[in-house]
């Protein structure tokens, strides 16, 4: 991800986002509304593309031999397409050193678990966020 690829991928995070906002009353706390911008420098943002067209991003945190998934958007005209798999199967290919990986979701997105889990992750915990009271669950998977 480019400087220049910031507000195209915002305006598509805010999109894809918005039923969680709707739901929450929150973003996810890697997007900065009042700055429009994404958050931390520390992770590496990956653009999506489908036929040429910037269609969503992800935020990848590699340590070593432990990885995190900050964050996976598709733009909603993109989404059920197949490409949250391919995308996830990308990340883990890209960085074959990192063994287990983790992220969170929001409890009540009952077809992200679906997702997840069909990708070999596994509930591990949960998070409650402060702004928002919102519950997320912990999911990890270890390659």
């Amino acid at each position: 991800m480019k400087k220049q690829d910031v507000p195209v991928l915002y305006d598509i995070a805010l999109r894809a986002f918005q039923p969680d906002y709707e739901k929450y009353g929150v973003y996810p706390p890697l997007l900065k509304t009042e700055k429009k911008r994404f958050l931390p420098p520390l992770i590496f943002g990956k653009v999506i593309l489908a036929d040429d067209k910037e269609i969503g991003g992800a935020f990848v945190v590699p340590l070593r031999k432990k990885g995190e998934i900050g964050a996976i958007f598709i733009d909603p005209d993109h989404q059920k397409k197949g490409y949250g798999r391919q995308i996830m199967l990308a990340i883990e290919k890209q960085y074959p050193k990192v063994k287990r990986w983790k992220l969170d979701t929001p409890s009540e997105n009952f077809h992200l678990h679906h997702f997840y889990e069909s990708l070999g992750y596994k509930k591990t915990g949960e998070i409650k966020d402060p702004r928002s009271e919102m519950i997320g669950f912990v999911y990890e998977k270890t390659i």
